[in-house]
């Protein structure tokens, strides 16, 4: 699956506005899928019958179709091996691809702006749209061109502004969910918002000054960050008399525009495509975590505990054949067919999954029926209502729930070689930009899930937006112990003794006494507590402020108090943030103060590594938990 995109200058000539176009698309695209730029005729003629009929051609339209001979050759070849073409119409003159493709059709670059109600110098939108469509062409499974949103927002302060991004959300044809005109009268709100969050591709936050005393923002935010839905949070309004978010999805607000006028039904469009193509942007970064389950695969496959085979790479389409165990006589495996999905699946998502299957030889016979157990959409989260979806015996999971289900049946019941069995969890969000910092919520839910999975204990001091997530995954994953899945420590130096109590309704919580009314020895003296906790095993950081002037970072003296104890350290590198600075050092000195016992080679793999479930399931491993 690769992306050709011919320079302008192979088949325009010198045009300033397609080098323009062509420069932005590029840099878009080297971003989200492997890319070939061809720039010369050289290259042009190093490219010939290199595509595939997985492969896709992006180039400029001339308005003469007067082309090079090298040029149409070029064309010739790909289209006899099925490739796709993405021809560009510059302006509307130049409308009428090359004769020798199949498809007429053109982007027509003109008539995208004026539906856009955009000018000529914001063709760079254009641009990256162009970008983004082809992305979804290539590979459907990962990211979808109509993205669905979630628009939650405050009515008292919010509801014009809400209704200006709807409507400018609608000539975008982006699918949206908006409570105020989405909500039937009669319906139970919160189930609703539930199911339209599940369908959602991510939550856009539409964060006005009243924002924060609204407990229906505060439960979407709850549910959007325990489903690790991507959220693009827009702060809108003045910084005056603005109540403090109890919850927020981030360190800081992605967009700040404090001179909107919330009284009007009307957004800037640069704004409204600058959030869209931020939702799609961390959305496709958190469509990547599909690699790391599907590594996870590989390494049973590799330990022959299941046994995989490729039935289309460009869908994620594999079998998979799981030994049955513990009976009398020889049987033949499991067999299922899954589809990974870094999105959400839509419901023309179930024929194009039927038809592969059959295409693939899955044909279900008249008599005895399917010839596999299960046929499997795995998105990034479970569908409440699979008959929605797809017929039995087909599914739509969620990725990690079924990996996590074959790594767990693969392993049976094995008895823990340690006593211990907690997990210390350090850090914070990282410094820096608001949608890198999705990686630390992906490394988060991996790392808990899978010590919950384990029956293990998640150790940590309280943080008001990561306790909710931890509790959320906690109690859906251990609801018979919940509370003893999970131990929390807090401060009485920033709650008092009644938000304590109210905590033990989700976890384990200790508070620990504030030391000479003072912060930095409050804090030291819970994370001790925390640190001293009879049935910690081990430690891992994630993220965590970086150095600052007079303020030493939180994860520096955790992880000091850890190997004092002769706790291991596991430094999560790639989150970013303190925890990357520390990983570097380390690397840079030679590993010569190693943070735990184990190789350097897996640390270094620690260092760098954004598969967090496969990290996360290596550390337990190595720890017998």
């Amino acid at each position: 699956m690769r992306t050709f995109i011919v320079d302008p200058s192979i088949t325009l000539g010198k045009d300033d506005q397609a080098d323009e176009f062509y420069q932005v698309c590029l840099n878009e695209l080297l971003r989200h899928t492997d890319t070939k730029p061809i720039q010369n005729e050289m290259i042009l003629h190093q490219s010939m019958a290199q595509s595939t009929d997985k492969d896709i051609i992006i180039f400029f339209n001339r308005m003469d179709n007067n082309y090079s001979a090298s040029f149409v050759t070029f064309l010739r070849e790909a289209v006899h091996v099925g490739t796709k073409f993405y021809p560009i119409s510059i302006t509307s003159d130049h409308r009428i691809p090359p004769k020798c493709i199949p498809d007429p059709q053109s982007y027509d670059v003109k008539d995208a702006l004026e539906r856009r109600k955009l000018t000529n110098l914001q063709i760079k939108t254009i641009a990256i749209a162009v970008a983004r469509d082809a992305v979804s062409i290539l590979q459907p499974t990962l990211t979808r061109r109509n993205m669905a949103l979630f628009l939650s927002h405050r009515r008292s302060d919010g509801e014009e502004i809400a209704g200006g991004f709807y409507d400018a959300m609608c000539l975008r044809a982006q699918n949206r969910f908006r409570d105020l005109s989405d909500v039937l009268v009669g319906e139970s709100a919160q189930e609703v918002i539930e199911n339209n969050l599940r369908k959602s591709d991510a939550v856009i936050f539409l964060d006005t000054p009243q924002s924060g005393e609204s407990p229906w923002i505060e439960l979407e935010l709850k549910m959007a960050l325990s489903m690790n839905l991507p959220i693009v949070w827009v702060k809108l309004g003045e910084e005056t008399n603005r109540v403090n978010l109890r919850i927020k999805p981030a360190d800081s607000p992605h967009f700040s525009e404090p001179s909107v006028d919330l009284g009007l039904r009307q957004v800037e469009q640069n704004l409204v495509d600058s959030v869209i193509h931020k939702a799609f942007e961390i959305s496709r970064e958190k469509a990547m975590s599909i690699f790391g389950h599907i590594q996870r695969m590989r390494e049973l496959d590799r330990n022959g505990k299941i046994a995989i085979e490729t039935l289309s790479e460009q869908s994620y389409l594999y079998q998979v054949k799981i030994p049955r165990n513990g009976f009398r006589y020889v049987q033949r495996p499991m067999t299922h067919v899954v589809s990974f999905y870094g999105r959400i699946p839509k419901y023309d998502d179930r024929v194009i999954f039927n038809d592969s299957i059959i295409e693939h030889g899955y044909s279900k016979h008249p008599r005895l029926g399917h010839i596999y157990d299960a046929a499997i959409i795995l998105a990034p989260m479970a569908s409440q209502n699979n008959q929605d979806l797809v017929e039995d015996p087909h599914f739509v999971d969620s990725c990690d729930e079924y990996v996590a289900s074959l790594e767990l049946y693969s392993r049976g019941q094995q008895p823990s070689f340690t006593q211990k069995n907690g997990v210390i969890i350090s850090g914070a969000f990282p410094d820096c930009e608001p949608e890198y910092q999705q990686a630390l919520w992906n490394a988060l839910c991996a790392f808990v899930q899978a010590i919950v999975d384990r029956s293990g204990t998640v150790i940590f001091g309280a943080h008001p937006t990561f306790q909710q997530v931890i509790f959320d995954i906690a109690k859906l994953r251990r609801p018979e112990d919940y509370k003893k899945a999970v131990h929390m420590f807090i401060s009485k130096h920033f709650v008092t003794q009644a938000t304590i109590e109210e905590n033990t309704s989700y976890a384990t919580v200790t508070g620990t006494d504030q030391v000479d009314n003072d912060r930095g020895k409050s804090l030291t003296a819970m994370r001790k507590a925390m640190i001293n906790h009879e049935n910690a095993a081990c430690m891992v950081v994630l993220g965590g402020k970086t150095q600052r002037p007079g303020i030493p970072p939180g994860v520096d003296e955790e992880i000091e108090l850890a190997r004092t104890r002769n706790l291991p350290v596991f430094l999560i590198g790639s989150v970013g943030g303190r925890t990357a600075e520390i990983a570097s050092g380390l690397q840079s000195a030679g590993w010569q103060s190693m943070p735990n016992h184990f190789p350097v080679e897996f640390n270094q793999e620690l260092m760098v590594s954004p598969d967090y479930a496969v990290l996360a399931n290596k550390i337990l491993d190595s720890l017998g938990i």
